[in-house]
């Protein structure tokens, strides 16, 4: 469903809304059933995980893996079996079959992604665990970066609550296809201004919303670089959702990442082995180290 009209907007995704969207809540007893049924966790531990969870307001799962007494990828598979999330069945076509975290919590990719979540949700301590504005950053790295960067959002939605994913890629933009969504109206008719309400889709994997590209023109694409993007996104006037932004810097570019983050929470940096020049991986490090952007580390596609 994509939002053009006021009559068919949810109130939560219209700019201004005081309306807030929740993640929902999980059942405590049955987290400790299953991690105990299936030999997670040993029963004494988990009135200390309750514990620690309610002192310092995690989930559950969370609190079990800040203890160290669950890894990420246990977590998330317990995260899926308590219900917390529901899943698509194989083949649903309405989201590319790349995107595995939407399909089988299982899988050795989708353990690798969750643990990613992890590390930036750690980088982010400082920010507000229901509104985080975070970025996967890929220096030459392919197609494999916007594949992690949609099974990521997917986890934050099934693991943390509302999530909106943000295509920042407008040269290249591909989240459209992963998702299945059409690429009509996005970030660049929001930069623009010329899109009447927020240009955010609603994607097949609940709780995760999906801004495209959009048709961007050279005006929208320089847009990007004229300040940070967390102020962009808190214009938008949303409450208790978090944000993913995608960007993809290709050989030759000069990107100003560092104040184009300034105020992100966490940021992870996607490169390729042989592609991906360490110079400009230098580079990039620096300036997000310049205006204080958290780096939650570097991934290898």
């Amino acid at each position: 469903m994509r939002l053009r009209s006021t009559a068919g907007a949810p109130p939560q995704l219209t700019p201004g809304s005081a309306t807030t969207l929740r993640p929902r809540a999980r059942d405590s007893h049955n987290f400790a059933r299953l991690a105990v049924e299936h030999g997670f966790l040993a029963e004494a531990d988990v009135h200390h995980v309750e514990g620690h969870a309610r002192s310092q307001g995690l989930a559950l799962h969370d609190a079990a893996v800040d203890l160290g007494l669950l890894n990420p990828e246990d977590a998330g598979i317990l995260a899926a079996l308590q219900g917390g999330f529901s899943l698509l069945p194989q083949g649903d076509q309405r989201v590319d079959p790349l995107v595995v975290a939407a399909f089988d919590p299982a899988n050795a990719y989708a353990a690798k992604v969750r643990t990613i979540r992890a590390k930036m949700r750690a980088a982010a301590k400082d920010g507000d665990p229901a509104s985080l504005r975070l970025a996967v950053l890929a220096i030459e790295a392919g197609d494999e970066a916007a594949i992690m960067a949609a099974n990521l959002a997917v986890v934050l939605a099934q693991m943390d609550g509302q999530t909106m994913l943000i295509d920042v890629d407008m040269g290249r933009p591909s989240l459209d296809r992963l998702f299945r969504v059409a690429n009509k109206a996005g970030l660049a008719e929001q930069l623009m201004g010329s899109a009447a309400l927020l240009p955010a889709a609603k994607t097949a994997v609940e709780g995760l919303w999906l801004m495209t590209a959009g048709r961007a023109s050279g005006s929208a694409t320089s847009l990007v670089t004229r300040g940070p993007l967390a102020e962009t996104a808190n214009g938008w006037g949303l409450r208790d959702i978090s944000m993913l932004f995608y960007l993809a810097e290709r050989k030759g570019d000069q990107t100003p990442y560092g104040s184009i983050l300034a105020g992100f929470d966490a940021v992870v940096i996607v490169a390729r082995r042989g592609d991906t020049a360490i110079a400009d991986m230098r580079r990039v490090i620096d300036d997000l180290d310049r205006h204080g952007v958290p780096i939650a580390g570097t991934v290898i596609a």
